[in-house]
Formats: structure tokens, C-alpha cells, sequence
């Protein structure tokens, strides 16, 4: 599961951390733990905290034992585009939105988040049949 928020300070977006808030019950019973999470994120400024943002995301992930699958640098378009935390997008260009290198690391970063899960699923229904 990839979240995405704005970055406010450094930081998760109000509303996303009032969610996240809402998530102990699942926690307590370790629903949200062995699933593949990442995170993606805006700011109006270049430095405005986009990996700081990233980072505190990931706090909560290893709270709900999730597995933690960033873009690192494992395709060529995050050398073009940046943090190997998660896609992230300067939002002050003039109204502009994402461009198409922005764009093609997000399609990466969701792939390859969806190709780890597909193979966590598989070696555990692998397991499963074996057992």
C-alpha cells in the first residue's frame, strides 16, 4: 500500500496523520503487519521536506511491522528525479502538475511495490501448500 500525502513542515499532512491515528485496533490485532508499504510526497519547495516527510511515514511503518519497499536507486529514472525514499514532486511550478519524469518514477515506484507484494503472496501461498 503506497501513502501519499503533502508535505506540511516536514511532515505528514494533518488529515493523513489523523487517519493513521484511527489504525490501533488494526495494529492490536496485526493486520497491518508482513504488507508492503511506501510513501510518495509534494511540497511547494525544493527543500521543503520531501524526505523528511518519507522518513516519518516509514516511522509508522515500522510500527505496524510492514515491509518497506522504496524506489531506492534500482531504475535509472530515480537518478533523474531524486530521493530514493519515495517519488516525491516540487508542487510551486506555476500551476504545472507533475512532469513525465515525475510521472514515470511514480509508475516505477508502484510497480515495483505491487512485484514485491506479488512475490511475498506467492512464497507464502508457496508455504501454505507446503505445509
Amino acid at each position: 500500500m503506497l501513502f501519499g500525502t503533502p508535505t506540511r513542515y516536514g511532515n505528514v499532512a494533518a488529515q493523513l496523520k489523523q487517519f493513521i491515528d484511527t489504525t490501533g485496533p488494526l495494529w492490536q490485532q496485526g493486520k497491518l503487519a508482513g504488507k508492503v508499504y511506501g510513501a510518495f510526497t509534494s511540497a511547494a519547495t525544493a527543500h521543503g521536506g520531501h524526505e523528511s516527510t518519507l522518513l516519518s511515514l516509514a516511522n509508522v511503518f515500522y510500527h505496524w511491522g510492514g515491509i518497506i519497499v522504496p524506489p531506492g536507486y534500482t531504475d535509472p529514472i530515480q537518478f533523474q528525479v531524486g530521493t530514493p525514499y519515495g517519488t516525491s514532486f516540487q508542487s510551486s511550478r506555476g500551476g504545472e502538475g507533475p512532469s513525465d519524469m515525475v510521472l514515470a518514477a511514480a509508475r516505477y515506484q508502484g510497480r515495483r511495490a505491487a512485484e514485491v507484494a506479488a512475490a511475498l503472496k506467492a512464497g507464502r501461498r508457496t508455504r501454505e501448500l507446503a505445509a
